[in-house]
């Protein structure tokens, strides 16, 4: 059976972090990889409208496991 389907694509620009984001979304406790990592897993959860899941892989793992 062939059915049509949308797909919605969601084409955000390319993000350099500079000395604005450093002063005001690093707070220097974590390594800058992580806070562009999470700056940029925000984004795309809120452009994209998605909730945050912040179960670890490992946790999905094992709960998959407990299933088959």
């Amino acid at each position: 059976m062939h059915g049509i389907s949308t797909l919605t694509m969601h084409v955000m620009p390319v993000f350099t972090p500079n000395d604005y984001f450093w002063k005001h979304h690093w707070d220097g406790k974590e390594e800058k990889w992580v806070a562009f990592a999470r700056a940029v897993r925000e984004a795309m959860a809120e452009t994209g409208g998605f909730e945050l899941c912040n179960t670890k892989l490992e946790d999905k793992v094992k709960f998959k496991d407990i299933f088959k």
